[in-house]
Parts: structure tokens; C-alpha cells; sequence
């Protein structure tokens, strides 16, 4: 018997679940970029933004639609964190620490999922995904398209009933990416914001 129960426990995480009589995929991973790359792409409300990825970390370089300043962000995918320069006009020298979670508003997908299909995005096949989070602003579930070496290439979102795009790649290049990109530089003072406070809402710890 316990032979049996070791096999039926190992076989339920391989097929699919029978829900009221339909087949459900099951939830798992969503998987994070696994190549070096850089690609440009448009964010809903139209900036401009150009992203590097290497090692789990990307930088992203925000030209807001109809502002001269740029803002420059840059993520820890497994930690959750983003660094944020620019971001308060004037006061270069200073970024912001922010606690990301599995805010989908910047693109990039964190947390578990279910494969929905395929499409095509920037002339990739792309696979997909069904997000159980949502996207950090009043929205529905949000959805990824990821390429074959799972860089998002488009991550979309329901607002108001209607579906919109919150970040779609125009050009991609699969290039090895420098470092020193994706550290935060020097003579710049780190704030870090406490988890659940937005910037601008409260104080913060300076370190």
C-alpha cells in the first residue's frame, strides 16, 4: 500500500488536475531569463525603455512618454528588490531601495503560473503564461509571452475590462551584457524604502 501512495504522490505532480470534469494545468515556476540580452520596448503610456539582463539582474532605462529625464532602474529578480536613480527630479545623487514582491507592472513576471499557449512577439515564437499575481495597480491576472530562453517579450494585463499592454520588446539582442551595468554606482546614497511604502508616502531608512 505505501508503495502505492509514494507512486500516486510523485504521479500528481506530473499530470494534470481533473476539475468539474475538465483538465487543469497545474500551477508552477514561472521561469526568469536565462540568457544575457538587451532589448528595446514600449511601456503602457508609451515610454520608451531600453532593458539589459545578466545574472538574475536587470537594468531597465525609462525615457517617460513626454519627459526629458531618465529614470534607471535596476532589479534583483530573485530577491525582489528594485533600485530606482532618477526617479526624483533633482536629487541624482540619491536612489530608492524598493520592495518589489511580484509586482508585474515593470514587465518582468515573478511567481507561479500555468502555460496557456503560444503566440508570437518582435518575430519570436514565444510560450504563454498565465500569472497567479497581478500586475501592482488595479488590474485582472496578468499574462507573459516568453521566449524559447524565457525573456518576457510581452506582458499584458486586464484594466477596467479591457486588455492592455504593460510592456512589449521592439528589438532584441541575445550580447553579453558588462557587470558593472547592473551595480549601483558610485557617490550615490542608498534609501531604502520600508516593504508596503510606496516612494514619496512616508519616511525612509538612509543608509
Amino acid at each position: 500500500m505505501r508503495y502505492f501512495l509514494r507512486a500516486s504522490a510523485i504521479a500528481a505532480c506530473f499530470y494534470p488536475v481533473l476539475v468539474d470534469g475538465f483538465i487543469a494545468a497545474r500551477a508552477e515556476p514561472i521561469p526568469l531569463p536565462a540568457v544575457d540580452y538587451q532589448a528595446k520596448a514600449t511601456m503602457m503610456g508609451g515610454s520608451a525603455v531600453t532593458i539589459r539582463h545578466s545574472g538574475g539582474k536587470l537594468r531597465m532605462e525609462i525615457q517617460p512618454h513626454g519627459l526629458a529625464q531618465t529614470i534607471t532602474g535596476i532589479v534583483d529578480l530573485p530577491a525582489h528588490k528594485m533600485i530606482m536613480i532618477g526617479a526624483v527630479p533633482g536629487m541624482n545623487s540619491m536612489a530608492m531601495e524598493i520592495d518589489i514582491g511580484k509586482d508585474a507592472s515593470y514587465g518582468q513576471v515573478i511567481g507561479d503560473g500555468k502555460r496557456a499557449g503560444q503566440d508570437t512577439v518582435a518575430g519570436e515564437s514565444c510560450e504563454l503564461w498565465e500569472a497567479d499575481s497581478k500586475a501592482g495597480f488595479n488590474s485582472g491576472p496578468v499574462t507573459v509571452c516568453l521566449s524559447r530562453d524565457n525573456i518576457p517579450l510581452r506582458t499584458q494585463t486586464t484594466i477596467d475590462g479591457k486588455q492592455r499592454v504593460i510592456m512589449e520588446v521592439t528589438e532584441l539582442q541575445r550580447t553579453r551584457q558588462d557587470p558593472a551595468m547592473f551595480a549601483l554606482p558610485p557617490n550615490i546614497q542608498l534609501v531604502r524604502v520600508p516593504k508596503g511604502l510606496m516612494p514619496g508616502t512616508g519616511a525612509a531608512d538612509k543608509q
